[in-house]
């Protein structure tokens, strides 16, 4: 009886499979943002160097909750004028500070990291859920010791396609469909990122990230541009070429591990 293997990424993902309020998820090496209102997007984490979790300082927010809490007392004891509506917003402001303190000490974040590239992903869900996120991608990430066959396979695919050198068609292959905005692509042609009939100079792409916004996509869709500058370094460390030798490091531990040989 045959069997048929269906490609991981052409799978739709059940909402119940994804955290309940962030709504991201892991399918195989892909990560999955399903925010509601926006087309589902996926991010094969064989792109990344790392991945990681990382925690929100609360710090800032303790500083404007004690200020706050400082003027409250103030205006209770009349220290300063119009002291009862002074008190009532110092304290509303107080209250709000200190929420959002104990929230960041509960929210954590993740940390997607391509060369000299980092990405936040807020993920607003209890922490141990979004580890279990971290600790299922993190494998596939170049970094990371090879634990699987199929990540063993590529990286034996990539260090093949370094001896070869790097042509236009090769670095689209590699490229291709890493990140992708419901059914459409995300690549970069010429000096443009293109997510569909959308087309964003590349450098405007930048300027959306250093502000953490969002690229506006047709039908009140949005992607983090932040995440669309992952694919133009990404076509970047392709065409100069990764680092061969701790690429060939991984694959002869992972054969020293399992006691494969690359010609098995």
């Amino acid at each position: 009886m045959d069997t048929v293997i269906t490609d991981p990424a052409s799978v739709v993902v059940e909402r119940s499979r994804l955290l309940p309020r962030s709504g991201i998820g892991v399918q195989g090496p892909y990560l999955i943002i399903a925010a509601p209102g926006n087309p589902e997007i996926r991010l094969d984490a064989r792109l990344l160097d790392r991945i990681e979790l990382i925690g929100r300082r609360p710090g800032g927010a303790l500083v404007l909750a004690s200020l706050a809490a400082a003027g409250f007392f103030a205006g209770a004891f009349a220290l300063i004028p119009g002291g009862i509506f002074t008190c009532a917003g110092m304290a509303y402001l107080a209250h709000e500070r200190f929420s959002e303190a104990r929230r960041r000490s509960r929210s954590r974040d993740l940390l997607l990291t391509l060369g000299d590239l980092p990405v936040a992903l807020h993920v607003d869900d209890e922490p141990e859920m979004v580890k279990r996120v971290a600790d299922g991608l993190a494998p596939y990430t170049r970094q990371a010791p090879i634990t699987r066959p199929d990540v063993y396979e590529d990286a034996k695919r990539r260090l093949e396609g370094q001896s070869q050198g790097r042509t236009d068609a090769s670095v689209r292959r590699e490229i291709d469909g890493t990140l992708t905005v419901g059914a459409e692509v995300v690549q970069v042609v010429g000096d443009r990122l293109c997510i569909g009939v959308a087309e964003f100079p590349i450098e405007s792409v930048r300027e959306y990230a250093l502000r953490g916004a969002n690229l506006p996509l047709p039908g009140n869709r949005s992607l983090q541009a932040a995440l669309g500058l992952l694919i133009v370094a990404a076509e970047e460390r392709a065409r100069q070429g990764e680092d061969a030798e701790s690429l060939a490091q991984r694959i002869r531990e992972y054969e020293a591990w399992t006691g494969r040989t690359a010609g098995r």
